[in-house]
Parts: structure tokens; sequence; C-alpha cells
């Protein structure tokens, strides 16, 4: 079976939208003269006077046109108001509506965290990854809380400031779109918007199946970043909480 998925939030539905108001308001104008092709046209009758018969036709044509006109504009307006697409990601701005440079540099320290190095940061990975591989472009930290040495949470780093196929999906898609579509593909569940905090974009956090049952995976967007982290947690506001600390200490 093939299941059909439409954005109604994405510029291609907005798009549709505007299309399809138009093509009714056409079909219909095509409709109106067709059916009153007779009316329009009235032969002259026998006897009659051809100028006083031209005259009517030419106040039928004109009172069509009319109507036309005002189809078509009631359709413009319509279609105006049905325009609404979320905006792309590439537009988004800081909680106070100015422009920021958005660039992540990981931090060494942020909350109780304490990102791991060496031959601790390759055996996080190892146990992380199990063996998959990610893009080249993909930056990755690992970050111990307890001080054990081993991770407690992961982060992977997506900019439109080195790949360039996040670019393309921040000129093309919507936050809601970027974060609709990382948590789909995490399979992730209960997802939970949360306050993005002053850089803006957004951020939210859902539940996802770790090798030791569920944990916590939370992500934030913005005009030139999509960060993903997971947690060794089950509490989503207290998850949110610490990825909003990652994210103000890592955004430059």
């Amino acid at each position: 079976m093939i299941v059909a998925s439409v954005d109604p939030t994405s510029q291609a539905f907005a798009v549709g939208e505007v299309i399809g108001v138009m093509a009714a308001a056409a079909t219909g104008v095509v409709l109106l003269w067709w059916l009153t092709r007779s009316w329009r046209t009235q032969p002259v009758p026998p006897g009659g006077d051809p100028a006083q018969a031209m005259r009517g036709k030419r106040k039928r044509t004109w009172f069509l046109a009319g109507v036309t006109v005002l189809i078509l504009a009631v359709a413009s307006v319509k279609a105006a108001a049905s325009y609404h697409p979320e905006p792309r990601a590439v537009e988004a701005l800081s909680a106070d509506g100015t422009e920021e440079s958005l660039v992540i540099v990981l931090p060494e320290l942020f909350d109780r965290f304490r990102l791991l190095t060496g031959e601790d940061a390759q055996r996080a990975e190892t146990e992380a990854l199990a063996g998959r591989k990610l893009p080249h472009s993909t930056r990755t930290g690992y970050y111990d809380q307890d001080a054990d040495g081993t991770y407690d949470l992961f982060v992977v780093v997506n900019s439109a400031d080195w790949d360039p196929k996040v670019a393309e999906n921040k000129a093309t898609k919507s936050i809601e779109q970027e974060l609709r579509g990382f948590f789909t593909a995490s399979k992730a569940r209960n997802v939970t918007p949360f306050d993005a905090g002053k850089h803006g974009g957004g951020l939210s956090c859902g539940l996802a199946a770790g090798p030791d049952g569920d944990q916590t995976l939370c992500a934030w967007s913005d005009a030139v970043n999509l960060v993903g982290v997971r947690l060794r947690s089950t509490d989503l506001a207290d998850a949110a909480r610490t990825t909003l600390a990652l994210r103000n200490a890592a955004t430059r």
C-alpha cells in the first residue's frame, strides 16, 4: 500500500492551495461564458433593428465581462488569504527579532557536563554509533555528567555553514518541517515542543528507544543549524533544559 503524506504547512501545499482556488475560478468563468453563449449571441429577430440588436449584444457581453472580473477578483482575494505557509528556516530570527551568526562550537564544559576527549571519546563513539556511519559533514560530541568516563549525552551538529545539503533544506523547509522530519526518522514518540530560548527557532524533545531502554531525544533548529541531542533520561522537561543549556553554551 502506498500512503501519501501531505504537509499543510509546506510552501508547496500553500502554492497548491492558490493554484486550486484560481483554477476553480477559471473553470467557473469558462462555464459561465459557455452556458450563456446563446443568450449572448441572440440573432436579430425578423423585422428587428440590427443596430439595436448589436447594442443589446454588447450590453450582454459587457455584463458577463463584469461578472468575470468580479469572480476573478474574489478568487484572487481568497487565494491571497489561503497562502500562509510556515516561514522557511533560513528566515528564522532570534527571540528579540534580530539576526545572528549562530556558529556552533561545542563547549568543554556546560551545566554539569564535560566533553569527552581522546580514548574516552572514541569509546563513546563506538558505543553510540554501534557500527553505523554518520555523514562526513556531521560533527559529534560526547558528554559525561558523572565523571565516570562514559557518555551521558550525545550531540550531533548539522550546519549550513559547512554542509550545502543543510543549506538547501534551510532554504526550502520550515523549522517545524525540519524537526518533524528529524523525529520521524528517529522513530521518536511523545514529541513535545519547548521554549527555544534567546536564539529563537524551535526546540522539541521526545522519547526514542535506546540500547538500554527509552532515552530522550531532543533537537533544535534555527536559520543555520539542526542539532540533535540524545540523553540517558526519560524526563522530557529536564532534557529540554539541558539541551537549551548546551545550545546557549555552544552558540557563538
